[in-house]
Order: C-alpha cells, then structure tokens, then sequence
C-alpha cells in the first residue's frame, strides 16, 4: 500500500514540477516569438489568452490545470505524511514543486482579476495624443513602412472615433488620459528640440527620421513582451516663452491599446521635464 502510494506521489509531484518549469517557458517562448518574426506579436499575443484561461479572456486550461497540479502535489505530500507518520514523510521536493505550481498558476490569474476594474475604465483606441485638435503628422516614409509592415491601423486621425460608442476619439481621450498634455518648457525651442530627442533615446524609442529644421522626429517603440510596435512623432513649437513639445503615439495592431501609449506620452514628457530642469 505505501510502496503504491509513495509512487502515485511521485508521478504527482513529477508532472506538478514539470508544469512549474515548462509552462512559464512555454509564454516566454511564444512572446519572444512574436518579437523576433517566428509569429506575429498580435498571433503570439492571441493564443496567450486563449490557452492561459485568464479570467475574463476566453477558455484556456495552462494556468488552471498547472495550479490544480500543485494543489494535487501539496494534498498528496501532506497526506501521506498524515498516514504513514513523521518517519515516513517525503521531503521538501513534493511540497516546493507543489507551491511552485501554485504560483505558476495562481499569480496571473490574481493579477488579471486585480486589474480587472481598471481594465474596464480603458476605451478600446491605439492613438494618442498632446494636441487632438491639429494632432502631429506622420511623415510619408514611416507611413509606407508601417503598410510594409503589416500595420492594422491606420494613421488618420480624424476619422478614428471609439468603436464601443461612435464618440470622437478627442472627447474619449479627454476623458480617459487628461493628463496627457502638451509639454510647455521655457527654453529656447533648439534647446527643446535636442532635450526631446534625448528624452526619447534614453526611453529606448528607436529614432527613424529627425529635422532640426522642421523641428520634428519620428521614433518607434517596440514592447518587451510580444515585440508591438508604436510609431511616434514629436513636434516642437515656438511660443513667446520658450517652446511647446507635442507628441503622438500610434500602436500599429490592436482595437485597444490597453493604455500603453499614453502611458508612454506620460513618461516622455517626465524625462524631458526632468531634463531641462521644468
């Protein structure tokens, strides 16, 4: 009977640590996939979700099933120590792999339900931006690259509305992001002009076109996880006091962009505040 036991603990434990180890390995595989061209970002992203079983993301089985893997591992330890005694007890590979699994499977989830409630304030739009009434141009060339990319989303502004409601995306961005901002700085607008570029570098957006004479750049930002794409153009403008820096970020996929690119609007224009002492 313990001989049978100790086996079936076994092949619990055995399975539960596999889950811990193969199936964080298996998102991270196919995120950095997304990012380095074996798929899509927007493919690799999509069977994420359908196959974690994130609460409120559709079906999937990897994050349950793993945690009811490490639940099993720990029931199992336990009991058998409670009926073959202290003397006979496993050691702490079948309760470590048992609370791994559990937090493999278990900590997402968490996270996903926690968030839950601020997910649902973020509009479903991609493009954001300093100035709603005369928004930054894109330049042609990053326009057909864009389309040379596989780009879903298109750069017109003005005919982007918020497709949970038909609402001007102005009105929505007002009042999802107000503190999405034109940047006034009182220096001169060369000075403004250097700062914002250096601002975007030390983000990590990847310069793709700069005038110092038109007084405007164009960067992409490309995610950690998955490898999205977003496109960035920042103006500079004269005012009587110094210079106006106005931004637009644009993602190149996806109905939502889950509030990345005012998020990144907002860091931008700290480290360009922070850079000129504003």
């Amino acid at each position: 009977m313990e001989s049978l036991f100790r086996t079936i603990r076994h092949i619990v434990v055995g399975v539960a640590a596999a889950a811990a180890i193969l199936v964080p390995l298996w998102f991270v595989v196919t995120a950095f996939g997304g990012k380095y061209g074996l798929w899509t970002p927007l493919e690799a992203f999509r069977h994420v979700l359908t196959t974690a079983g994130l609460p409120g993301f559709g079906g999937g089985f990897l994050l349950p099933l793993t945690a009811a893997l490490g639940a099993a591992a720990l029931g199992v330890a336990i009991l058998f120590r409670l009926v073959f005694g202290a003397k006979n007890a496993p050691g702490p590979g079948g309760y470590v792999a048992g609370v791994a699994a559990l937090a493999v499977g278990l900590a997402p989830m968490g996270l996903v339900v926690a968030g839950g409630e601020s997910r649902g304030d973020i509009p479903p739009i991609h493009d954001i931006t300093t100035d709603t009434e005369n928004p930054p141009r894109f330049t042609q060339a990053l326009i057909d690259r864009r389309t040379q990319d596989g780009a879903l989303n298109s750069v017109d502004y003005a005919s982007k509305t918020n497709p949970a409601d038909g609402r001007p995306l102005p009105a929505v961005q007002a009042e999802a992001y107000p503190g999405v901002q034109p940047i006034l700085l009182e220096v001169e607008p060369a000075l403004a002009y250097q700062a914002a570029l250096s601002a975007a570098r030390d983000l990590g957006w990847r310069v793709s076109a700069a005038s110092e004479d038109a007084m405007m750049f164009e960067a992409t930002d490309t995610s950690f996880w998955f490898g999205f794409k977003d496109d960035v153009v920042v103006r500079i403008t004269p005012t009587e006091t110094g210079a106006r820096v106005d931004a637009r970020s644009v993602s190149r996929v996806g109905t939502s962009d889950l509030g990345a690119n005012a998020a990144r609007l907002e860091a931008f224009a700290e480290t360009l505040q922070s850079s000129v002492g504003a």
